[in-house]
């Protein structure tokens, strides 16, 4: 009941100095604001990061390649082994490794694409059937590339949604013929789309896939691949499941095993968020410098108003009030200030957080979407400094009215 008596009074108190009031829950709103626009930003960041890491597999994806350059007695040199990674090693993967799911080639190369005589420089991913599995990724017409197409070396191709607009202004493409770096290839399907991406101009959807065993025999003439990707069968299994990889691999190649590197979605994904979540506690920071300076705003506000109510507080103290009635009426005043402040703080910081994925949606002129997330996680967060800074910059002016005698304020007065 006195909880209810304290916010009604501080209510009306504050109702009694309207535009002081309203200037000092603007340095708390503004303060509130720029903490919610920062962490939506990062937790933005992390949703871009995710649906990347998505586009590829998620968390149970890892991978094995031949690196150009290899570290070597702590300076890197050129990786001169005789050994590559090759089919053989796809099928042993496949069928003796027991905690992997699924595995596939692949291989991005920049080609030349020509469509009725139009000219595009875009990517060429050779792979194999099980890609789909792998990446989880389907077509949205025609089909994929099938076993047929694997053991002819059909010179047959899926193109991307991005492909399909841009060359062929979303008229039906299947069964028609396109060159790719002067050898004409047959469009049998067109993959759903996956959005841009973050690096310009490699977007998914900008990708013609062929088999893997066509690129070796018509583009480079032997069998090795540079990529096999792999997915486990959980997350959970993933490090198991890269020992029985890198198990094959070293069997298979005599015991080398130098020549390979692996990596792995999960440590990604960790590495990336401990990175997101140190440049939003840093934009945090500089956020709360605002922040700040409202709760100093309260600070003098609330001097100035127990100045102002010495006589109340005489009064008070003089019919029985407690020190502690004193002080929790005026914390309740600064408090309530504060989650007013924080409430509005909350709306303007959504509204900027949407300016901000606006502004760049328009400065990469829609090549890269930036999505506005607003988090219980911030909420609580805001709603949580907003109280803190009510009872910090508070306590000090409460504990003065708290102090204040019948006499001194009769003398004041």
């Amino acid at each position: 009941m006195r909880i209810i008596e304290n916010l009604i009074t501080a209510l009306s108190a504050l109702k009694a100095s309207k535009i002081r009031t309203i200037l000092t829950l603007l340095g708390i709103t503004i303060g509130i604001a720029g903490v919610i626009a920062m962490m939506s930003l990062g937790a933005g960041a992390e949703k871009l990061i995710m649906l990347e890491f998505e586009k590829i597999g998620g968390p149970s994806m890892f991978g094995v390649y031949r690196p150009g350059h290899i570290r070597k007695n702590n300076r890197w040199q050129r990786n001169t082994s005789p050994h590559y990674l090759n089919m053989e090693d796809l099928q042993d993967v496949m069928n003796q490794c027991p905690s992997v799911e699924v595995a596939t080639v692949e291989g991005s190369y920049y080609i030349d694409l020509e469509v009725q005589g139009k000219h595009q420089k875009t990517y060429m991913r050779a792979t194999t059937v099980e890609y789909q599995a792998v990446r989880q990724w389907h077509t949205q017409y025609g089909r994929f590339l099938a076993d047929t197409d694997m053991d002819l070396w059909n010179k047959v191709c899926v193109i991307g949604s991005q492909v399909w607009k841009e060359q062929f202004k979303g008229m039906d493409p299947i069964g028609k013929e396109i060159s790719i770096n002067r050898k004409r290839y047959n469009v049998i399907g067109i993959m759903d789309s996956r959005g841009p991406g973050l690096e310009a101009g490699k977007s998914d959807d900008n990708m013609i896939f062929i088999p893997i065993t066509t690129a070796q025999t018509r583009f480079w003439g032997h069998d090795n691949v540079g990529h096999i990707m792999v997915r486990a069968k959980s997350p959970l299994l993933v490090d198991q499941a890269v020992k029985e990889v890198q198990t094959i691999i070293r069997r298979n190649h005599g015991g080398d095993d130098t020549f390979f590197r692996t990596w792995q979605a999960q440590k990604g994904i960790e590495s990336a968020k401990r990175t997101i979540f140190i440049i939003e506690m840093v934009l945090v920071i500089i956020a709360s410098v605002s922040l700040i300076v409202g709760g100093i705003g309260i600070l003098n506000i609330m001097l100035v108003s127990v100045t102002e109510r010495i006589p109340e507080i005489g009064l008070r103290k003089a019919v029985g009030a407690k020190k502690y009635h004193i002080r929790f009426q005026f914390l309740t005043e600064s408090i309530l200030l504060c989650l007013i402040g924080s409430i509005l703080g909350i709306i303007l910081g959504a509204f900027m957080g949407q300016g901000f994925s606006w502004a760049v949606d328009k400065f990469m002129n829609g090549a890269l979407s930036w999505p506005s997330v607003i988090t219980i996680k911030s909420v609580l967060t805001s709603v949580a400094a907003g109280t803190a800074v009510g009872i910090f910059f508070g306590f000090y002016p409460a504990s003065q009215a708290a102090k204040l005698t019948p006499i001194d304020a009769i003398r004041h007065t």
